[in-house]
Order: structure tokens, then sequence, then C-alpha cells
């Protein structure tokens, strides 16, 4: 029971460390967004993954 908890408690804490590697911002301008080769929605000004 103690092994299930310690891992358990290892893998919540390892979540917890490589979550924000993978929760990257989109880029804020057009330019940048281009640069990433990514998609700019002119009317929202937002970048969008993946070019249409």
């Amino acid at each position: 029971m103690k092994s299930l908890v310690s891992m358990i408690v290892a893998l919540g804490l390892a979540v917890a460390f490589t979550a924000p590697t993978f929760a990257a911002d989109a880029p804020k301008t057009k330019a940048d967004c281009e640069k990433a080769k990514m998609n700019w929605d002119d009317a929202a000004k937002k970048c969008s993954p993946g070019k249409m």
C-alpha cells in the first residue's frame, strides 16, 4: 500500500513539473505567428495551430 501511494505521489509531481512545458502560449503578434508557421486570424487578432 505504501508503494502505491508513493507511486501516485511521484506521478503527480512528475506531471506537475512537466505540464508547463506542454502549455506554451501561442504567439501574440502576426509576425511571430507567421514565423512559427501558424495561422493568423486578422479578425480575432489571434494565432492558431497549423496553416489552412
